[in-house]
C-alpha cells in the first residue's frame, strides 16, 4: 500500500522523503522520480511536516515512534504523524498522548481496499481527526 501511496504523491509533485526498508527494489521508481531517502525514522520526522506511516500494525508503529532513532525523540510542534496501519486502540491512544505531550498531532487513518487501488490512487481512508486538522491535511 505504501508504495502506491508514495508513487502517487511523487507523481503529483509533492515533496517526498521515504524510509526504505531491507527490500529496496519497490522504492527504486519512487527514488528515481525524485523522492529523497531518510536513513532513520528520526531523520524523516526532523525534516518533515507530515509523516505518513504505512506499516502492518501497532508493533511496527511503536518501533517507528519509540525505537532507536524514533519519531518521539524529535517530535515537535508543527509535526503531524498519520498512521494508516490497522492498529490496536490502546496503542494508538498511548502514541497519540505521548506525541501530544510534544505538541505533535497524531492522526489515526486506517486504509481500506488493496495495493492495486493504492497504485491507482483509489484508496479509502477512515480518518480520525478533528475538523481543523482534517482541513489542514487535505491537498
Amino acid at each position: 500500500m505504501g508504495h502506491g501511496m508514495a508513487k502517487n504523491l511523487a507523481a503529483k509533485g509533492f515533496p517526498l522523503t521515504v524510509r526504505v526498508h531491507r527490500n529496496r527494489k519497490p522504492a527504486e521508481d519512487i527514488l528515481a522520480a525524485g523522492a529523497r531517502e531518510a536513513s532513520t525514522n528520526a531523520e524523516l520526522a526532523r525534516n518533515s511536516d507530515i509523516v505518513i506511516l504505512c506499516v502492518t500494525g501497532s508493533p511496527q508503529v511503536e518501533e517507528i515512534v519509540y525505537g532507536e532513532s524514533g519519531i518521539l525523540g524529535v517530535a515537535r510542534e508543527g509535526l503531524t504523524v498519520i498512521d494508516t496501519s490497522t492498529a490496536e486502540p490502546e496503542s494508538t491512544a498511548k502514541i497519540r498522548s505521548d506525541l501530544a505531550a510534544k505538541r505533535t498531532v497524531y492522526v489515526d487513518a486506517p486504509l481500506a481496499r488493496t495495493p492495486k487501488e493504492a497504485e491507482e490512487g483509489r484508496l479509502n481512508t477512515m480518518v480520525g481527526a478533528d475538523e481543523a486538522t482534517f482541513a489542514r491535511l487535505k491537498p
